[in-house]
């Protein structure tokens, strides 16, 4: 197992963390929303799914590739 985290929207600069709350301030439930406010994640796209996680469980630190296990 990797010993990084995937932990925040580099193109953007904007922690997993950032994000999460800029996204409850403004009841956000959806990446697409942020995207569209260019907030994060539409430059390379790279953080979308973990973005979409973040907003799915709360959670702001993944393994890498941890999108891959979701259901």
């Amino acid at each position: 197992m990797s010993r990084f985290l995937v932990t925040r929207c580099i193109c953007h600069d904007k922690s997993f963390e950032e994000i999460k709350g800029f996204a409850q301030e403004n009841d956000i439930t959806d990446v697409r929303e942020l995207q569209a406010l260019n907030y994060c994640s539409n430059s390379c796209r790279l953080c979308a799914p973990y973005v979409e996680m973040v907003l799915e469980t709360g959670e702001t630190e993944f393994t890498p590739g941890a999108y891959y296990g979701r259901k």
